[in-house]
């Protein structure tokens, strides 16, 4: 008979999914996003923000692994004081 190997196919890293979209014009900007963040068929909160405001003219949308974004929001935070 024949084995085959298997390997496993963890990752520390996840797509938590979401959706930003945005439109500007020479006097306007509309920024916009789902609150829903989920892994796999799980959804994690139906209430989370993926838009932060950086600095006073300045905001942030982002989807995909939330942690690593977290991590930037907080670099360019830091890095705005």
């Amino acid at each position: 008979f024949f084995m085959t190997k298997q390997r496993a196919n963890w990752s520390p890293y996840d797509n938590n999914g979401g959706t930003c979209v945005a439109i500007a014009g020479s006097d306007y900007c509309v920024i916009a996003s789902d609150t829903r963040m989920s892994t796999g068929y799980n959804i994690l909160t139906r209430d989370y923000s993926k838009i932060i405001q950086l600095a006073d003219k300045s905001l942030m949308a982002s989807s995909g692994f939330q942690a690593d974004v977290r991590a930037l929001q907080k670099v360019l935070a830091a890095r705005h004081l």
